[in-house]
């Protein structure tokens, strides 16, 4: 009897729902979009009244994805070192 149970659970339980890839792709997937709703909701917080506030936001936004920029560029440059 404990036999049945446990092939039933077995058939039940998809293997390939748990494997590595899916569960990671699941994970990043969330995260993006947790991302990309934070990012507007700070997109839409920027004071659009004052135009040296636009301009010191617009700097900082820049500068920053001239660093990510960066930083992929030198991993993506490098790649043959760490592989």
């Amino acid at each position: 009897m404990l036999e049945s149970r446990d092939i039933n659970a077995e058939s039940v339980i998809n293997q390939d729902e748990y494997s590595w890839f899916k569960m990671h792709y699941r994970n990043f997937k969330s995260k993006t979009v947790s991302f990309v709703e934070e990012f507007f909701k700070n997109f839409h917080r920027i004071q659009w009244s004052s135009s040296q506030k636009v301009f010191k936001e617009t700097c900082f936004v820049l500068l920053i994805t001239g660093i990510l920029t960066l930083f992929f560029y030198v991993i993506f440059l490098f790649m043959w070192l760490i592989t």
